[in-house]
């Protein structure tokens, strides 16, 4: 009995010395301070990052609207950036007290001088008349507030005041011509891209059809790969009727028929008539659906037969309407035509301007695509 006594006594004494430790730090706030920056300061973090994805999904989604509309940034590039911020928030409300840029269209207004409370955005925006939209997010509650209440830090001794902080991000989001993106192993000749598109200064309306109008039958171009019937192409043609420099080629696929590419760079190719089951698929789809391709353009080729290289000029937007290829033959949905017979090997279509889909560089010179990417 003795024996049990002392151990349940020794026992009783550890808790009490524990209890004891417990009062001590309580009392000190070693404990209290420890909570604010394990939970309050994680918060914040927590709150800067949510804020961070909503800019930056904010910023993309209305560069994409300015880069996709000539005249505007969309029909309400606020609700556009506001849908993305409160999307990206886990309690679906962020606030949005800044959108800004540079459009062409003028959409946009002029960005105020950079906050200090910022850890984005600081640095000048980008130069060289690349249009931008820039989005500030801060914090902001089901009740408007924009302070991020506490949870411990307003225990401590001397902060009993303290309501919360606002917390901001930033992010900025540029479009232009790519220096680098993934586009379809179809190259078209510079040369074809000049006669038909002015120079760059006239361009079919893109699809969808609706709500863009049809273009006119006069905009669609014969890019031809090998004639035999005497037809002269519209620029001039390559050694032994394969019109390397005035039609089209196939590049080396780096995936399914795509091509991932950049401006003044060099790729192997081949002029070759007949195209791989991928591109074959890639083709009748983009006819079938009437949906845009972006091609690389070439200015420059060398070689014959596999060992052909073209030189790439940049990218441009395509439509495709029909074809004569080895086992591939369509009369162009737009005006019904055969424009190609017999061994005569080429594609129909005409040059808009469109938005790459996948991520890339900007930089490369304006052909008609654009792309758009986060740049600060």
């Amino acid at each position: 009995m003795p024996r049990l006594t002392r151990r349940w006594l020794l026992r009783n004494d550890d808790r009490g010395g524990v209890m004891a430790i417990v009062a001590i730090l309580l009392a000190g706030g070693v404990l209290m301070g420890s909570g604010a920056l394990a939970i309050d300061v994680g918060r914040l973090y927590v709150e800067r990052e949510q804020l961070q994805s909503g800019a930056d999904g904010a910023a993309m989604a209305v560069a994409k609207e300015c880069a996709s509309n000539v005249t505007s940034c969309g029909a309400d590039p606020d609700g556009t950036a506001k849908g993305f911020a409160d999307g990206n928030a886990e309690d679906d409300v962020s606030g949005v007290n800044v959108l800004c840029g540079d459009a062409p269209s003028g959409a946009l207004p002029a960005c105020p001088a950079p906050s200090t409370t910022l850890s984005r955005c600081m640095t000048d925006p980008p130069g060289d008349d690349v249009p931008y939209v820039e989005v500030r997010t801060q914090t902001e509650s089901d009740g408007g507030s924009t302070l991020l209440p506490p949870t411990f830090a307003q225990l401590l001794l001397g902060n009993e005041g303290y309501e919360g902080s606002t917390v901001g991000a930033c992010a900025r989001a540029a479009w232009g011509p790519p220096a680098s993106a993934a586009g379809l192993a179809v190259t078209m000749s510079a040369c074809e891209w000049e006669a038909s598109t002015a120079g760059g200064t006239s361009y079919a309306p893109p699809p969808p059809y609706p709500p863009n109008p049809l273009p006119a039958a006069s905009t669609e171009q014969v890019l031809y790969l090998h004639t035999t019937t005497g037809k002269e192409p519209t620029c001039p043609a390559g050694p032994s009727g394969a019109d390397a420099p005035g039609g089209f080629g196939w590049l080396d696929e780096s995936g399914e028929c795509t091509a991932t590419v950049e401006a003044d760079g060099t790729y192997g190719g081949d002029p070759g008539a007949s195209a791989s089951t991928a591109c074959k698929d890639a083709l009748e789809s983009s006819r079938t659906n009437k949906t845009l391709v972006f091609v690389p353009v070439f200015d420059a080729v060398e070689g014959t037969g596999s060992g052909t290289t073209y030189h790439i000029k940049g990218m441009a937007a395509l439509v495709l309407t029909g074809y004569n290829l080895p086992g591939l033959r369509e009369p162009s949905w737009l005006t019904g035509t055969k424009y190609c017979k017999g061994s005569d090997k080429c594609l129909y279509g005409y040059f808009t301007q469109g938005l790459v889909p996948a991520s890339g560089v900007i930089g490369g010179p304006d052909l008609g695509a654009s792309i758009v990417a986060l740049v600060g």
